[in-house]
């Protein structure tokens, strides 16, 4: 079949990027965001593992040579690669993917990840013949240098649904990067209240909020940045270019692990800002998401969504550890936030941050079978949990949920833009 037209399937599938209506499924929006989270490893760790001399990446031969050699040293910027101000069509990246896949895997034995974004492609090939439509979804900007300091993350353009997505890649092993130190980083640090909710919260909360230190440095103090901008800076340097030249995009954001922790801090900071150039709301989905604050947090969040200015899924799996921790052990705890789909092998439960018990505090601790961790952290362990409770989640949509008293609690009541 035609490369082309099936990676243009996949990233319709990955990126929610078909035609859709607001009242698309639960179902529709986040399986996409699952794939999209997983391709952002790949790329990464395509790119890595050439960086490093580790193989000769091979390059489709439509990609001109000049912008190979930018993949080795450089964050590119793909904003007129196709001189028609749209970025690097999704087209060439499968083709990237598929010709260097099987290569990377042999040198990255122990992840065995690398055959899940293979089942993503493959799996599309049935519908090969369902969709005749041109390239529409563009990679804008890929950054991945300097990963060993930085977060890496990718910025995503729909011109069918007008959507960025920026999409956040997880941790990787210890010592590739600065990943664990900031997941191990469980202190809590002081954000400046974002503008749009001064006047909306009391006393101290006016003016601060006590956040997870590890993800806030990571994304807005990060020491061991000598040169350039923050990474929430260069996200916004990204995104604005695409907003101002095209009216009517909204932002999601997506991420697995500490991606998805980074992915929340990000939608709630875009949420609250003030800056005319943002659209609201901002719409976050994660998967297996820690706990990124406290109480402070969760307060400043959920009046957010009570506002119309943010949206926030959190898909977890019932014994995966990963979204217990850091333990919490004082009365400035950590907690979760926005709606949590709390995935079973036949079921799923659904409850918003504003619910929180007894019994969801007894979910979220500790006490789980730490022996089969990875099986329940993996990304197409969310995959397949979904597609068992397809039929419920397809019944459910985003906006439908924030106005489902049995969701969310008694008094919270989202006020429309």
């Amino acid at each position: 079949m035609r490369i082309s037209l099936l990676f243009a399937l996949l990233f319709q599938s990955c990126c929610g990027l078909a035609a859709v209506a607001n009242g698309r499924s639960v179902y529709d929006q986040a399986m996409p965001m699952v794939w999209t989270s997983k391709l952002v490893y790949a790329f990464a760790d395509i790119l890595s593992a050439q960086r490093k001399g580790e193989y000769v990446m091979t390059y489709p031969s439509e990609i001109p040579r000049e912008l190979l050699e930018k993949f080795k040293d450089e964050s590119i910027n793909f904003r007129n690669f196709s001189g028609d101000g749209n970025g690097m069509p999704f087209t060439m990246i499968a083709n990237i993917l598929l010709d260097n896949i099987d290569k990377v895997e042999e040198i990255r034995k122990d992840d065995g990840d690398f055959e899940y974004v293979k089942e993503a492609i493959l799996s599309l090939k049935a519908k090969e013949d369902e969709d005749q439509s041109s390239d529409a979804y563009f990679l804008e900007t890929f950054r991945s240098i300097k990963s060993k300091r930085q977060c890496v993350y990718g910025v995503v353009k729909d011109t069918n649904t007008k959507r960025l997505v920026i999409a956040f890649r997880g941790s990787v092993g210890l010592g590739k990067s600065r990943d664990w130190p900031s997941n191990l980083n469980a202190f809590m640090a002081k954000m400046k209240t974002p503008k749009l909710l001064q006047n909306k919260l009391k006393g101290k909360l006016s003016k601060e909020i006590r956040v997870h230190k590890g993800f806030y440095e990571y994304l807005f103090d990060n020491k061991k940045i000598i040169d350039g901008g923050q990474r929430y800076d260069k996200i916004l340097d990204d995104i604005k270019p695409l907003l101002e030249d095209d009216d009517g995009y909204k932002i999601w954001v997506t991420g697995h692990s500490l991606g998805a922790a980074l992915s929340s801090t990000v939608a709630f900071k875009l949420a609250g800002s003030d800056k005319e150039w943002i659209p609201k709301p901002i719409t976050c989905i994660s998967f297996a998401s820690p706990l990124t604050g406290s109480a402070d947090l969760r307060t400043a969040f959920e009046q957010l969504e009570k506002d119309g200015l943010l949206r926030y899924l959190r898909f977890t799996n019932n014994y995966d550890l990963v979204p217990s921790s850091p333990p919490a052990f004082s009365h400035r705890q950590f907690k979760h936030v926005g709606i949590n789909l709390r995935l079973y092998d036949d079921k799923v439960a659904v409850h918003h941050s504003s619910r929180s018990s007894m019994k969801t505090a007894l979910q979220n601790s500790l006490v789980k079978p730490f022996w089969n961790f990875l099986y329940y952290h993996r990304l197409n362990t969310h995959a397949v949990r979904m597609r068992n409770v397809e039929s419920d989640l397809k019944a459910m949509t985003i906006d439908g949920l924030y106005e489902d008293k049995s969701v969310v609690g008694g008094d919270f009541v989202r006020e429309e833009l």
